[in-house]
């Protein structure tokens, strides 16, 4: 179970890598719009596309995640539950969303590659920004980890 949690949280931070912090809304760990990046209209639709499956891909890596964890739960009620079988179909459940992450960074990144230099630096921008909100929870959260103890 530890791997399918690790591995699901390593495919959604994947999925949102071009993503950019928007502080004050309830979407504020969606990526940015081209709109809100400000990239050049010649691109702002594949974008926006490729931002529409980036948090499709993450919504479906929630929903796995917390099924996943219902079922593991529910199994271990049971009184031989075959924890192998369960092992291997998380895996495969893994495997499979990792495959449709790494897809979809693919074509993000050969659309980033077509950017104007002015663009790029945008999306760069907009991922340092991220980075720095990852480290900031990061941090606060360590901050109350170790509070606790």
């Amino acid at each position: 179970m530890l791997f399918l949690a690790a591995g699901l949280t390593v495919a959604l931070a994947a999925t949102t890598a071009l993503s950019a912090p928007r502080m004050a809304r309830g979407d504020a760990m969606l990526p940015p719009t081209a709109a809100e990046l400000g990239i050049a209209a010649s691109h702002a639709r594949q974008w926006d596309a490729l931002r529409a499956e980036a948090v499709a891909l993450r919504a479906v890596g929630r929903d796995d995640l917390r099924d996943g964890v219902g079922e593991f739960r529910a199994l271990l009620d049971q009184p031989s539950p075959d924890l192998r079988a369960y092992s291997r179909e998380s895996q495969r459940k893994v495997d499979a969303h990792m495959a449709e992450a790494r897809a979809l960074r693919d074509r993000q990144l050969d659309l980033y590659e077509s950017l104007s230099p002015q663009d790029q630096a945008k999306v760069r921008r907009a991922m340092a920004e991220r980075l720095d909100r990852f480290a900031a929870m990061r941090e606060r959260l360590g901050r109350f980890l170790d509070a606790r103890q």
